[in-house]
C-alpha cells in the first residue's frame, strides 16, 4: 500500500476564504480517497460512491462561492457559474458513464486537473476582486 496522496495540499492553494479553503481541502481529501482505493484495487467499486458524494459535496460548495461572490457583484459572476455548471454536467455524466466500464484512474485525473485549474487559476480570479474591495 502507498502512503503518498495523488494530491498534496498546500498552502499556495489557500484563498484566504476559510469556508471556501476548507471546503476546497474536502473536495481534495474525497479525490484521495478515490485513489486510496484505486491502489488497493478497489477503484471501479468504490467509483459510484466517489463521484455522488463529490457531487453532492460540490453542489453545497459552488452555492456556498455564488453566494460570496454575488455579494460583492463580482464582474465575472456568469462565467464563473457557467464553470461550476460544467464541472457538475460532467462529473453527473462521468457517474452515469461507471456502467460502462469507465475507468477509475481517468475519472481520478480528470477530477485532479480540473479542481487544481479551478482553485489556482479561476477561483484565485475572485480573490484578487475581492481583495481590491
Amino acid at each position: 500500500m502507498q502512503d503518498v496522496l495523488y494530491i498534496n495540499w498546500s498552502d499556495d492553494n489557500n484563498l484566504g476564504i476559510p469556508i471556501i479553503d476548507e471546503q476546497h481541502r474536502g473536495i481534495i481529501s474525497t479525490i484521495n480517497s478515490l485513489y486510496y482505493f484505486i491502489q488497493m484495487g478497489q477503484g471501479e467499486e468504490i467509483l459510484e460512491s466517489i463521484l455522488i458524494m463529490l457531487i453532492q459535496y460540490t453542489e453545497i460548495h459552488f452555492a456556498t462561492e455564488e453566494g460570496i461572490i454575488a455579494k460583492v457583484n463580482y464582474p465575472a459572476f456568469a462565467e464563473h457559474k457557467a464553470l461550476h455548471s460544467t464541472l457538475i454536467g460532467k462529473t453527473k455524466r462521468l457517474s452515469l458513464d461507471i456502467n460502462k466500464g469507465k475507468d477509475a484512474t481517468n475519472v481520478l485525473k480528470f477530477l485532479r486537473d480540473w479542481w487544481l485549474n479551478h482553485i489556482n487559476k479561476e477561483d484565485k480570479k475572485y480573490v484578487q476582486f475581492l481583495n481590491l474591495q
